[in-house]
């Protein structure tokens, strides 16, 4: 649904996103597998669709699921 309009991002979203991924509070295993594919900060993983951080090199289902709901409880989600 979209009408030409641009969606307006609150500073504090965006602060979020600019932040590194430490603020998600991930597992180490699960931080590191992240940043070993060059996503550094929330915005960065928030680009990338489910589908491709599944296929990542090391990062699994459980992974995944934490990576999902850390990011939803901040109010964000992953590319789709």
């Amino acid at each position: 649904m979209d009408d030409g309009q641009a969606i307006a991002i609150r500073p504090a979203t965006e602060s979020l996103l600019d932040a590194d991924i430490e603020v998600l509070k991930l597992s180490l295993r699960t931080t590191n597998v992240l940043r070993l594919n060059e996503l550094h900060t929330v915005r960065d993983v928030t680009r990338v669709p489910a589908k491709k951080l599944f296929v990542l090199s090391r990062l699994g289902r459980n992974s995944l699921r934490e990576i999902v709901e850390s990011v939803n409880r901040r109010g964000l989600r992953l590319a789709e």
